[in-house]
């Protein structure tokens, strides 16, 4: 099976399909599949159509995504939880999901309007994103969005939600005999810091690039800035 393993599209439709069609994912192929590390969402203008596009792959057995910080808003939100709503808005670009999903924009006293609004678009929406897995392993790699903390001996039982998704895996212990493949990470934030990412992506393109470090590799390529995905390309067992 080929793997195309790609992390924090933030509802940019346009290099998701892009950086797919480049890489040559052909979703008729039965050999192909596409392995998502979260965030769908926030950021971006075309959450809908992220989601749309996603969901059909998933729907044919073509796509498996597990959950990112930033799919973990919109989970909360349509459970009903309302209390990081404006901040995830003002921070976090929560508020154009909200308005691509529901077409309402976000006002501090219509979130009921909106996650109505949303359920009765995408009913299924709910409980897709409760079934996204926080890990998925493959012979001896170790997909997640966030990090895993190596040093804890059994963390696939003690790490926790927040622990997978908003950690930062260059930060973290490594897995004994494993590679752990991250997203959340934006790649270039690792070495160069406080600096204008649009002009070091014109001088430097190739500090977006994958980054293969002792036994972890980091795939946020900075939608925002790049418009483009990076894509891990891996073939493996299963």
């Amino acid at each position: 099976m080929k793997y195309f393993v790609i992390s924090d599209i933030h509802a940019h439709y346009d290099a998701l399909v892009n950086s797919l069609n480049k890489y040559e994912f052909n979703r008729n192929d039965e050999f192909h599949h596409l392995l998502i590390l979260g965030d769908l969402f926030d950021r971006g203008k075309h959450s809908k159509q992220v989601l749309e596009y996603v969901y059909q792959l998933y729907k044919d057995n073509k796509a498996t995504i597990l959950l990112g910080n930033h799919d973990g808003f919109l989970l909360d939100f349509l459970k009903g939880d309302d209390s990081q709503v404006m901040f995830n808005a003002y921070y976090n670009g929560f508020d154009e999901t909200l308005y691509s999903l529901s077409g309402i924009k976000l006002m501090s006293n219509n979130m009921t309007e909106i996650r109505e609004s949303i359920n009765k678009r995408y009913p299924y929406l709910l409980d897709w994103l409760e079934s996204f897995p926080l890990y998925l392993e493959i012979d001896d790699y170790i997909f997640v969005h966030g990090g895993i903390d190596g040093s804890v001996k059994n963390w696939k039982k003690l790490l926790t939600r927040r622990d997978l998704t908003w950690s930062y895996e260059f930060e973290l212990p490594p897995v004994p005999g494993k590679t752990v493949v991250a997203g959340h990470t934006r790649i270039p934030t690792i070495k160069y810091k406080n600096v204008n990412y649009h002009k070091l992506f014109k001088k430097k393109p190739k500090a977006f690039d994958i980054l293969y470090l002792d036994n972890k590799i980091l795939i946020d390529r900075f939608v925002e800035v790049t418009n483009e995905l990076n894509v891990l390309i891996l073939e493996l067992d299963k």
